[in-house]
């Protein structure tokens, strides 16, 4: 369903870090480097710290050298505001639409009552039916919010298909791994990618093993 489509795998902070941490994978198996970086003042009113480097908030769309035809999106936080959330999500797709990508997908994550461990749904009835037949169950009906929600809906007024896959997730981890790892084997099945998950999967917490307290993400 992807085959000779230029695509953009999409992952914004949100509900369990569902989609940043999948998103941040890619960017790192697929070999990506940066493309152009997005900055709003609508982000959260700090900078990130890393090595002693302090730098602005902001998104950044990467593209793989490894797959050619695979573009990434990643952020280090969501507008605090329905305006902001709208008008970077434009910045962000106009920039797509150059770099001839033609699909959107973007990940984050469902809570809600369900026995599917991934659920996804498309911006036309052609493609949501592609995904189906690639064995991705449908979600039938809710909302997705933020900027995950925006970025796939608002796609086809870029001349782009916009998909979004949801791991399932109970929403009580500030960083879900097994909802996460969900996703990522959905997404390898989709693209037919060699991955080695063996890092991710190591962090898995087995069931009778509490969880930690406390995660910083340094998102407050």
């Amino acid at each position: 369903m992807f085959e000779s489509r230029v695509v953009c795998i999409c992952g914004l902070p949100g509900i369990g870090s569902v989609g940043k941490v999948a998103a941040e994978y890619f960017s790192t198996a697929l070999g990506c480097s940066s493309v152009r970086s997005f900055f709003s003042h609508s982000l959260p009113p700090q900078v990130t710290v890393s090595a002693g480097r302090a730098e602005l908030m902001h998104a950044e769309l990467l593209h793989s050298r490894d797959k050619e035809r695979i573009f990434v999106l990643s952020g280090d936080a969501q507008p605090l505001n329905v305006l902001g959330m709208h008008g970077l999500a434009g910045e962000i797709l106009q920039a797509m639409e150059s770099e001839g990508i033609t699909d959107v997908i973007t990940l984050a994550a469902f809570v809600g009552e369900t026995a599917e461990s991934i659920l996804g749904t498309a911006t036309d009835l052609e493609s949501a039916m592609l995904l189906q037949d690639a064995g991705v169950p449908l979600l039938r009906s809710g909302a997705i919010g933020g900027m995950n929600g925006l970025l796939a809906g608002m796609a086809p007024l870029y001349r782009m298909r916009g998909f979004c896959l949801l791991g399932t997730s109970s929403g009580a981890d500030l960083v879900d791994i097994p909802a996460t790892m969900n996703l990522l084997y959905a997404m390898r099945d989709l693209f037919d990618l060699e991955l080695d998950f063996s890092l991710m999967e190591s962090v898995l917490i087995e069931p009778d093993e509490p969880a930690p307290e406390e995660v910083d993400m340094n998102y407050c």
